[in-house]
């Protein structure tokens, strides 16, 4: 029975963790609109949730989030908000 439950238990948590591994990057449309946008970002960070993507990176010297819908969509920059 322990077998059973800590085999269920860590696919559980793999399945997790590839989810969380899985929804950082952009999707190819998402992707192409950045670089259409932006052009060639040397470091972007992306994080993303159900309806939109967020692209953290340096445009001239300050520290910025684009945001687009999933559908590649562009919707704002802003300045990004430093972490504590």
């Amino acid at each position: 029975m322990k077998r059973i439950t800590k085999g269920v238990i860590t696919l559980a948590l793999g399945g997790f963790l590839i989810a969380c591994a899985a929804t950082k990057e952009p999707n190819e449309t998402v992707e192409k609109a950045f670089v259409k946008k932006f052009g060639q970002v040397d470091s972007v960070k992306w994080t993303r949730n159900a309806d939109y993507s967020y692209a953290h990176f340096v445009f001239d010297g300050k520290p910025v989030v684009a945001v687009f819908g999933n559908d590649g969509q562009y919707i704002e920059t802003d300045r990004a908000k430093p972490t504590p």
